[in-house]
Order: structure tokens, then sequence, then C-alpha cells
């Protein structure tokens, strides 16, 4: 089948944060002189409340108050403000070095544009962040977690977005960095492109870059002026 649709994840391919937020996380504890890592339960506990906030069950704030707790902040109030800060971190975000150049030229050759993302905000909020980039413009169509009540590499993220956008699996290409969420894509029926990845990252395309996006080989077409565009994301 001919690709149609490209859905790319968001952090760390479109946008990125000059400082990550668990990085602010572990500055914020080694200033204070607390443990910056977790072990055994405590960390089996992150794991699971990090689903669980991705998933929008719990708020992205009681997320970071309960990692703060656990790694020995025992004043609410503290909590409270150090959570403000990586908040802070949390919303400074940049674009990727040629974002708004491939998904201009991408949407020129008639493709459909979306974003498989996991986040712990909701799709007002991640959409903000990709205004912010500039290229909020260009995406049709969002597959969130918090609203789906799953994450990737879950085939209903996948699923989700090209349902939306009106195509089938194997009309539909998704571009990543992170191992296992292009494996997840792979396994939802979806081609693979592998950008700014992982090493061990095994995609069916790679790109060098996001303007190289425009050489992969199945993205040098152009979809046909009678091509369905989804209704804009809002």
């Amino acid at each position: 089948m001919t690709i149609k649709g490209i859905f790319f994840d968001a952090a760390d391919v479109l946008y990125e944060r000059p400082e990550s937020t668990g990085t602010c996380l572990t500055r914020l504890l080694a200033e204070k002189g607390l443990p910056t890592e977790l072990f055994g339960e405590d960390q089996t506990r992150q794991k699971a409340l990090r689903s669980l906030a991705k998933r929008g069950l719990i708020s992205h704030d009681w997320y970071w108050d309960q990692m703060l707790e656990m790694h020995g902040v025992a004043d609410a109030e503290e909590r409270r403000i150090l959570t403000l800060k990586i908040d802070e971190v949390s919303n400074c975000v940049v674009p990727v070095p040629g974002a708004r150049e491939a998904l201009a030229g991408l949407r020129q050759r008639g493709f459909t544009v979306g974003v498989v993302t996991d986040t712990m905000h909701s799709i007002d909020h991640k959409m903000r962040w990709l205004e912010q980039v500039g290229v909020a413009e260009f995406v049709d169509v969002v597959a969130c977690s918090t609203v789906l009540g799953a994450h990737k590499p879950e085939p209903v993220m996948y699923l989700t977005a090209v349902k939306q956008a009106g195509l089938a699996p194997g009309e539909s290409a998704f571009v990543g960095h992170r191992t296992e969420e292009i494996e997840g894509a792979r396994q939802a029926g979806l081609a693979t492109v592998a950008v700014n990845y992982d090493p061990d990252a095994s995609a069916d395309y790679y790109a060098q870059s996001l303007p190289d996006l425009l050489n992969v080989p199945i993205f040098q077409h152009s979809v046909g002026a009678d091509a369905v565009r989804p209704a804009k994301v809002k």
C-alpha cells in the first residue's frame, strides 16, 4: 500500500527540553542532599505510578509529589514548591532542528500528519507545546495517552491515530526514536521510521534528521489530490 499518513512521537522527535524533568528531579534532590535513585519496591512503584499518570488516572502534580516523597522530601509544602519547579521545566520546550521544515514539506506532499503521544497532561496542554515549537498547524490528528487511558507501545495508541485519519495501518507510518515504541508501531501494522533514535532501535527506514525524512523512500511520493483529510485538531 502507498503511505498516506505519517504519525510522529512528540518529545525528542518534534520538540525537546533543555533540561528533562528527570534531570531536573535529580538536580533538585542533589541540591538537598537527598538520594537521587530508587531501588527495589520503590522503583517498581515509580514505574507503576508513571504508567497511571500517562493513562490519565492520576495527575502529573500528584505523580511528582509522590516521587519527591519517595525520595525523602517529607514536608508537603516543600514538595509543592519543588513540583512547581519541575512543571516549569516540563513546559520549557524547544523545537528539534528541522521540525517545522519537515512537517511543512510532508504536508505539501499531501500526507496526513499526526502525533501519537505519551504524556501526563491533557491533549490541550500537548497542543500548546506543539504550538510553542511551531508545528501545531501541520498536525491533523492526535492520539493522546491521557485521553485513551493507554500508552505506547500498546497497539490502541497507533491504531486510534490511524482510525482518526481515516486510514488503514498499511497506509500509515510511525516516526519515533524509542526502541519499544517503534516496535509497538510495527506490531500494529505501521511502517516504521527511526530518527534521533536509540542505538538498538530497529526500523524499516532511518533518517539522520527531521528534514532527511523528505528523502525516506516511502515519503518521496505525493499523495493524490483526492485524498480525504481528517478534521483538524482544535
